[in-house]
């Protein structure tokens, strides 16, 4: 029997106990044995590789001291994509392509094939094709070994033998070469069920430049159910105040493994889209880089009303909110706009607004955000005309040379995270507390009102039945 190979449907897996049908043996460093019927076991003394034909090319055959059969298992074959086919009176083993790679012949009530005719040429058969593709993929400066049997198929390269394609044939320089981070595939499915249930947090910064009130960082907060997402605008990091936050609320926080962002791929590609939004914002009407904050909690608020998710076919704030809004209120960021001066003793022959930057939406009230040229603050206030046509320039701005043209926001043009130090804090000049409030806020805001008072004021509709006329007053706006 030691030429003859029977089918096995209660074998874990190929063995043999004879040496001479090994074409590769590999040594096994732990003690592993066999167990058979009898409750008897064999040492395995290798692992390598047997050719039944010159088709069939079994892999991790375990090579069992004393014994006595040379079995193939069923389930092994499957496992390597095999399929096995049994009829009356023959048995057939098929690979991935439905091609015939060996027969076996019945024998009593099992089957078997003889390998006394091919004893001899087994190893070459296994050798000679694995020595060619080694050979040529080193040659060819390690090709792929896909691209290689797919060109020499194709008879495309004079001199190419053919070759014929194996599996799980790994090159060690290769691994070191070209080995590239594993794929993160996106999850189609929504993982949550209601909003809240969690939500994917990142820090972007510090930025390369201080925003208006002085922040470096910008904190990103996105809902896994609805995508609705948040920003708060920070001086410092301050992770163990978070910690302690979510100890004291009871939240699980949860990490990604350091240096892979995919593995927070939700929050991560929110970051990207929000500083590409705010930078192209910015570079339309050459607004200050020092609006950088005004900019990315824009485009969180303008976010928020027009992305869909995709697979629930809903705004993010219809499924956050249960409702739907109309976007008439929006205007362009950064235009020239006129907020309108408060009652007050006004001359009669003295303008009745001031001129502005328009920075955004204000996110405790139906407001607009302003940036007052001639006072240098951001008020909040719905009494505001807009010009959309005409962009509005900064030339008495403070920059101290940090505004240069072309500057990035952040230090990754693509919103990347620092990781830095808990305690670590940002060029700031003093300490602040945790960010709690949207938007670029540092500290009150002021309003219309608080501003050199003058005669006023001005009626008009909501702001959502205001049309899109490029100058007109919206004392509001939907939120």
């Amino acid at each position: 029997m030691e030429d003859v190979w029977i089918m096995d449907f209660g074998c874990s897996r190929h063995m043999t106990g004879h040496r001479k049908w090994f074409s590769s043996l590999n040594p096994v460093s732990t003690k592993d044995y066999i167990t058979f019927g009898d409750n008897g076991q064999g040492k395995v003394l290798g692992v390598g590789s047997v050719s039944l034909s010159a088709k069939l090319l079994l892999r991790d055959v375990a090579f069992v001291r004393n014994l006595g059969f040379n079995l193939v298992s069923v389930s092994q074959l499957l496992d390597e994509r095999f399929e096995v086919c049994f009829k009356k009176g023959a048995c057939c083993v098929l690979d991935a392509e439905e091609s015939l790679v060996c027969s076996l012949l019945p024998f009593g009530h099992v089957f078997r094939v003889d390998l006394t005719s091919v004893s001899v040429l087994a190893p070459c058969l296994v050798a000679s094709p694995s020595a060619d593709i080694w050979k040529w993929h080193r040659r060819l400066g390690h090709l792929s070994f896909d691209l290689l049997v797919r060109l020499s198929s194709m008879g495309l390269i004079r001199g190419l033998p053919k070759l014929r394609a194996e599996k799980d044939l790994v090159c060690h320089p290769c691994r070191h070469g070209k080995m590239v981070a594993a794929s993160h595939i996106p999850v189609p499915q929504v993982m949550t069920s209601y909003p809240g249930e969690l939500l994917h947090m990142d820090i972007v910064g510090p930025a390369r430049i201080a925003s208006v009130s002085g922040k470096w960082y910008v904190l990103v907060v996105v809902d896994d159910f609805s995508r609705f997402s948040w920003v708060f605008f920070m001086e410092l990091r301050m992770r163990r105040l978070f910690e302690n936050l979510c100890r004291d609320l009871g939240l699980e926080h949860q990490f990604s493994s350091p240096y892979t962002p995919p593995q927070n791929g939700v929050v991560e590609r929110k970051n990207r889209t929000l500083v590409e939004m705010a930078r192209t914002m910015l570079d339309e009407h050459r607004t200050s880089r020092r609006f950088w904050a005004e900019a990315v909690n824009a485009a969180c608020y303008i976010a928020n009303r027009i992305f869909l998710r995709a697979f629930l076919g809903k705004t993010l704030y219809e499924l956050r909110f249960g409702r739907q809004l109309s976007v008439k209120h929006l205007r362009a960021f950064g235009c020239r706009c006129f907020v309108l001066k408060k009652a007050g003793h006004l001359d009669k022959f003295e303008s009745r607004c001031l001129d502005g930057i328009f920075l955004g939406y204000a996110s405790s009230s139906r407001a607009f955000r302003v940036w007052i040229l001639e006072a240098k603050q951001v008020v909040e206030t719905c009494e505001v005309s807009f010009d959309e046509t005409m962009p509005c320039t900064t030339p008495d701005f403070e920059l101290s040379g940090h505004d240069e043209e072309g500057t990035p926001i952040f230090k990754d043009e693509e919103g990347a995270v620092d990781d830095g130090d808990a305690g670590a804090t940002a060029p700031a000049a003093a300490p602040a507390p945790f960010a709690t409030s949207s938007g670029d806020d540092g500290g009150p805001l002021p309003t219309a009102s608080s501003l050199p008072r003058r005669q006023a004021h001005a009626e008009a509709g909501p702001a959502e039945d205001a049309g899109e006329v490029t100058s007109e007053i919206v004392p509001s706006r939907q939120v």
